[in-house]
């Protein structure tokens, strides 16, 4: 469709191709006039072609920079409030001013959502830790009290157990609940991925000593210096832990954990590869979903909460990244988690 302004050009051309075309019915014998003519209407008929043209493509130039900002949701549009009436350009952008409308109500409305689960679970935290330390002294008191019973003794250190357990959870989900609400900053800055790593597995030396697992890093690089990225350390420790715990707790006694920094122009990559009885593959896909536990694996890590490797993925995420996993059960088993951060 072709709108008022458009047609106003697309007419005058028509009447100077329609003068032209009567002109030369009448002046078929006065050869040097008809040329005359023939030259003058194609310079006028060049020159409102070219203006209506250039005209064209400025607006087409703007409507391209609307949808652009559009697409890559930065910001509020800067588009004018007045534009020329009974254009084609004029109705896309309207257009384009209910789409900035709808979409900045929808984001106020999800950064209110997520400001009210932060809020919500910032609460209940501070709600649970005063009751949870109450119960951690007594239970510790009874644990002393109940002296040389071994069997009051364990059931008082598995009420502990389960006390840290809940205090982990409640710690993890705020720490999720403060990343996807996105009010919280990260503070970053360059620094090597493998110190970081190296922080994590310090972290994890109990239960490494516990299970006898031997642990190998591998620096894949082709020039002799530090692999660089950029990051707030102590959240992506965080992000470590949580996986490498989940390798050496699946891995099997005396069993080994790989871990391979992978440096390339366009990325960093980290594998963490344990060669315990790997995952299924319909089972992949959820790994990373809050509160999944792994078949077959649930009665052997009932201590599990299932929100480690979730809260990895939401830092990850935050670091510019993204985590992937692959694994194969049965003879050579094996699960790998990469986590890839790009530059």
């Amino acid at each position: 469709m072709i709108y008022l302004e458009e047609k106003k050009y697309f007419s005058v051309i028509l009447i100077i191709v329609a003068c032209v075309t009567l002109a030369t019915i009448f002046l078929m014998n006065k050869p040097q006039i008809l040329l005359f003519v023939f030259v003058a209407g194609f310079i006028i008929t060049g020159f409102f072609g070219a203006f209506f043209i250039r005209k064209v493509y400025k607006k087409a130039i703007k409507t391209e920079q609307y949808l652009d900002q559009v697409i890559s949701n930065e910001g509020e549009l800067s588009i004018p409030s007045k534009t020329e009436k009974d254009s084609i350009f004029a109705n896309i952008i309207e257009e384009l001013k209910e789409l900035e409308k709808i979409r900045l109500s929808q984001e106020s409305e999800k950064n209110r959502e997520l400001l009210w689960q932060k809020n919500l679970m910032s609460d209940i935290s501070h709600q649970i830790k005063t009751p949870l330390a109450t119960l951690e002294i007594y239970t510790d008191i009874f644990n002393k009290e109940f002296g040389e019973n071994e069997e009051k003794k364990e059931l008082s250190e598995h009420a502990l157990e389960a006390i840290e357990r809940i205090r982990w959870l409640v710690t993890g989900m705020l720490q999720i609940a403060k990343l996807e609400s996105g009010t919280y900053k990260m503070e970053k800055k360059e620094s090597p991925v493998k110190e970081t790593i190296d922080r994590a597995l310090y972290s994890l030396n109990s239960l490494i000593s516990e299970k006898k697992i031997k642990v190998h890093i591998e620096e894949r690089k082709e020039e002799n210096r530090d692999i660089i990225i950029s990051q707030d350390s102590k959240w992506l420790e965080e992000a470590f832990i949580n996986i490498l715990k989940n390798a050496i707790e699946f891995s099997s006694d005396e069993g080994s954990v790989d871990i391979f920094i992978t440096d390339t122009p366009m990325a960093v990559s980290v594998e963490v590869k344990d060669y315990g009885e790997g995952i299924s593959e319909e089972e992949i896909p959820k790994i990373f979903n809050r509160f999944y536990k792994v078949a077959g694996q649930r009665e052997k890590h009932k201590d599990s909460v299932g929100i480690g490797l979730n809260l990895s993925k939401e830092i990850v995420k935050a670091h510019n990244g993204i985590i992937t996993a692959e694994s194969r059960r049965g003879e050579n088993s094996y699960t790998s988690i990469y986590t890839t951060f790009l530059r």
